[in-house]
């Protein structure tokens, strides 16, 4: 019995000191090839910048390449379902994002995937809370010329969004059910085209990211109304928050990380987690996002994956209170 005893400690500890082992060189040796970031949205889009951000940091530290692929479709679920079904080697990642990730499941119910267990969360970028533009020409000046004219033709006034079950969307339903107006949603193929139409006056109004947005309003092409954050923006100090404009309860920062596929190495993860941040810790990183509207959010790999635990359920709750649906 004693001898068991001592055989199957050694086993033990060799099964471990092996493990141990096997991580440091998993870690000392990743990356060797190229890795690739998904974006499940359009290019020119927020997070087609963001993606493109990291990857030149990361091809920067790690001496690899590092390419942004857009795979676009279905509120971003498609891309996000693509990742989730690679190898968990850390060479597939995810831009991941508030809509496929935290949202999906609630608006989804099909989903192919699911959020909790099919991606590793990496890193968390940045949280962005969206700004209300309109048209300049349209003859809205504030929040409360948006709220009567929509309450006097109900469904007259339509809002772009970047698709079906995007944060845009959502926050979009969120305003509606706060504001108890009724609004038309025209879901575009991305954040981009429908940009483009609100430009061209083609849709009047938009909820969305400031990145993309600020150079618009700065030269006076589009007219901000307000911001769905708990204060102000410094990028937009004179934009008043929902809460000063009299619609409470509508405060939303939709997020933008790097995933993984699921049961990825805790070393890789860690491992990219760690230089991840120290991109985002960049000056020129820091000055170019500030540029965007955006501050950067790193987080340790344990406040990512409690950030994100805790935005599935704020999301998700969200969406199903604003009877938000993908028809």
């Amino acid at each position: 019995m004693m001898l068991q005893k001592i055989i199957k400690g050694l086993f033990l500890a060799m099964v471990i000191a092996s493990s141990s082992t096997v991580i440091a060189q998993t870690q000392d040796t990743y990356p060797k090839a190229s890795i690739k970031i998904v974006v499940p949205y359009s290019a020119g889009a927020v997070t087609d910048a963001l993606a493109r951000i990291i990857a030149m940091g990361l091809s920067e530290s790690f001496g690899v390449s590092v390419i942004v692929e857009n795979k676009l479709g279905a509120g971003g679920t498609i891309g996000t379902e693509q990742v989730a079904f690679s190898p968990p080697d850390g060479y597939t990642l995810l831009l991941g994002a508030t809509g496929p990730v935290s949202v999906g499941k609630a608006l989804y119910p099909q989903l192919r995937y699911d959020p909790a267990t099919d991606l590793t969360p990496l890193a968390i970028i940045t949280r962005v809370p969206f700004v209300v533009v309109v048209h300049p020409d349209q003859p809205y000046k504030n929040i409360a010329d948006l709220i009567a004219a929509a309450k006097a033709k109900p469904n007259s006034i339509a809002y772009g969004s970047a698709g079906n079950g995007t944060p845009q969307h959502i926050i979009g339903e969120m305003f509606k059910q706060s504001a108890n107006v009724q609004l038309l949603h025209v879901p575009y193929k991305g954040s981009a085209p429908a940009t483009t139409d609100l430009l061209g006056n083609q849709v009047p109004l938009m909820f969305d990211n400031p990145g993309p947005l600020m150079q618009h309003i700065r030269n006076g092409k589009l007219r901000a109304l307000a911001q769905t954050g708990d204060r102000r923006s410094a990028a937009l100090p004179d934009t008043p928050i929902m809460r000063e404009v009299g619609i409470n309860g509508l405060v939303a920062a939709p997020w933008y990380g790097i995933m993984g596929p699921g049961n990825m190495s805790p070393a890789i993860a860690e491992k990219l987690n760690k230089e991840i941040n120290a991109v985002l810790r960049r000056p020129d990183v820091v000055a170019r996002m500030q540029e965007m509207g955006l501050v950067a959010s790193p987080m340790s790999l344990a406040e990512t994956k409690q950030f994100l635990n805790n935005e599935a359920k704020v999301w998700g709750d969200a969406t199903r209170k604003s009877n938000a649906t993908v028809d």
